[in-house]
Parts: C-alpha cells; sequence; structure tokens
C-alpha cells in the first residue's frame, strides 16, 4: 500500500493505493474519489472477522457516535482483484498527516482528527477525565492501537512537538499525542487571565513523547464569525 499526502498544509489529501488484498477504513464522508472496482463496506470500526469482535466494533462505534462526537460508521476500501486507489480528505480545510504504528505505542487522537487507518490499526474509545469535558474537550478520546498506518486531519497546518519534561499547548490546538505522557487541564493563568486573556484552559504535558497539534482553533474561528451573523 503506498499513501501519499497532497495539497498540505491547507487543502490536505491522502492518494491511496490499494494492491489486491489491501484495504483501508475511512471516516464516514472522507471519500473523495475511487477506482471503480473497488470493494467498499460500511461496518463499525473493527468489525471484519468473529461475532466476538463485531460486538466489540459496534460498542466502539456506538461509544465513538455518541461519546467522542464521532460518526458511528466507516467506510472499508478494499482491492480485490485489481489495484486500485481512493481520495481521502477531512471536511474542514486544513492539514492530513500519515503516522505509522509500530504495534507497541499507541497514539490517542481527538475524535474529530481521526480520518483513516489500514485493517491492523485497532480504534477504542479512551476516557479522557471529567476535567476534559468540563474544559471543553470532549470526555472521551481515540486510542489507536496495532500496526499499520492512521491518517489524522487538522484545522490548519500540523506541527509535531517532541516533549521531554513538560510542555504546554492550547487546548484547542491539541489533535493528538503518543508516548510516555500524562497530561492535565489547568487554566492558562490566574482567574483574571483565564477569563479575559483569551487564552482560556491549556493542556499540560509531562513525560517523553510526541504531540501533534494544529496552528488553527476551530471554536476560536466560530467566536470570531459570530458577531458578524444575522440576528
Amino acid at each position: 500500500m503506498q499513501i501519499d499526502i497532497q495539497g498540505r498544509p491547507s487543502f490536505g489529501l491522502a492518494v491511496v493505493q490499494l494492491d489486491p488484498g489491501d484495504s483501508i477504513s475511512a471516516e464516514a464522508g472522507a471519500m473523495v474519489a475511487m477506482s471503480h472496482d473497488l470493494h467498499v463496506h460500511t461496518g463499525f470500526m473493527g468489525g471484519r472477522r468473529g461475532i466476538m469482535r463485531w460486538m466489540w466494533a459496534a460498542f466502539v462505534g456506538i461509544m465513538r457516535r455518541f461519546l467522542a462526537g464521532e460518526s458511528l460508521f466507516v467506510n472499508t476500501f478494499q482491492a480485490t482483484t485489481r489495484s486500485g486507489n481512493v481520495l481521502l480528505a477531512p471536511v474542514m480545510v486544513g492539514d492530513v498527516e500519515r503516522l505509522t504504528l509500530d504495534g507497541e505505542h499507541r497514539v490517542y487522537v481527538q475524535a474529530e482528527y481521526y480520518l483513516a487507518s489500514t485493517e491492523d490499526v485497532f480504534v477504542s474509545v479512551r476516557w479522557g477525565g471529567l476535567s476534559m469535558w468540563l474544559g471543553g474537550e470532549g470526555a472521551f478520546f481515540l486510542s489507536c492501537g496495532g500496526t499499520g498506518d492512521l491518517l489524522i486531519n487538522a484545522y490548519g497546518a500540523i506541527e509535531k512537538v517532541e516533549v521531554n519534561g513538560s510542555y504546554i499547548i492550547d487546548n484547542g490546538h491539541v489533535v493528538a499525542w503518543s508516548g510516555d505522557l500524562t497530561y492535565m487541564l489547568e487554566p492558562a493563568g490566574n482567574m483574571f487571565s483565564t477569563m479575559f486573556s483569551g487564552e482560556g484552559w491549556v493542556l499540560r504535558f509531562e513525560g517523553r513523547g510526541t504531540v501533534w497539534m494544529q496552528t488553527r482553533d476551530l471554536p476560536a474561528l466560530i467566536d470570531w464569525v459570530k458577531p458578524y451573523l444575522p440576528k
């Protein structure tokens, strides 16, 4: 399988070349175009073999839909007898990044930034904590493990930061992270700063690992547009 990321960073597009037997699962609505002879299956994440895996996949799908804010279904594109390609892109303007999972380290993704993954990448829902929910980040994240490729997207460009110690990121800019990292949601400063500086809440990462962040914040854009909308 070959994956070529084009149009970065403003209009990310993943061109996925599938050889016979290859497959990739993508968020519902992510397909831009595809070869006419690819097989497309719509189902729950990971629900490919066996009743127990299907039941677990159904549970994860329901959790993703109602708790993590994601679609209940994913589309799986598979090349059967001939090679073909599928073009995938996020709904929002922004970047697409390819991450390769090695089977040892998981990648934790904000639910809205998951785009696609190959068949041996397993996705589950992780509780992020009550503080994350109260801070507007959503109480659940997607935990991605296994081996293979994971595609994430963002609003704006994706920047990769290697953390060794402590690092603070505005909570609206965190896309994903991996490694031996712990995180804590905290105010950007004192009460006055939190209320009036425009920074609000931040995520403090501690430990050693990698954080992927986006250069723009969609909620901030929405707040900027609101005064110009008709009453």
